[in-house]
């Protein structure tokens, strides 16, 4: 086969794969933002733990920017599925099952990411020494 079986199937995949790849870059450097914060501009000094500043929030924020990333590898692998199914290559699942994985995993990381970011933004207003 020299070319795709649904070439609209690559095309759609590339575009989100872009924005996925994007939001795993973010969270993942969201993941500092915690630590940074507090040392950074609550002039925490460096000999001193940071566990004790860290509220539940910045936890909460570090667990959704986790999963956020962890969502989005999940889009990946299941893209190059569904690449392989518009090529018209034997996959173990339908088609529809695929598309579907596809979109509750893209709409679940972006809440992930966004939870992160909002709870990371609570934590630095109520921060205790900011």
């Amino acid at each position: 086969m020299t070319s795709p079986r649904d070439p609209w199937k690559i095309d759609v995949v590339d575009r989100l794969s872009a924005l996925v790849d994007l939001l795993i870059g973010l969270a993942t450097g969201a993941l500092v933002l915690p630590a940074l914060f507090v040392r950074t501009f609550l002039g925490v000094p460096e000999g001193k733990p940071l566990l004790p500043l860290l509220t539940l929030w910045a936890y909460i924020g570090i667990a959704s920017f986790s999963v956020s990333i962890l969502l989005g590898l999940v889009y990946r692998y299941v893209s190059a599925k569904w690449i392989k199914d518009a090529w018209g290559q034997r996959v173990a699942v339908s088609s529809e099952s695929l598309e579907g994985v596809l979109n509750w995993t893209f709409w679940l990381m972006v809440v992930a990411f966004v939870v992160g970011l909002s709870t990371f933004l609570v934590f630095a207003v109520t921060s205790p020494a900011s």
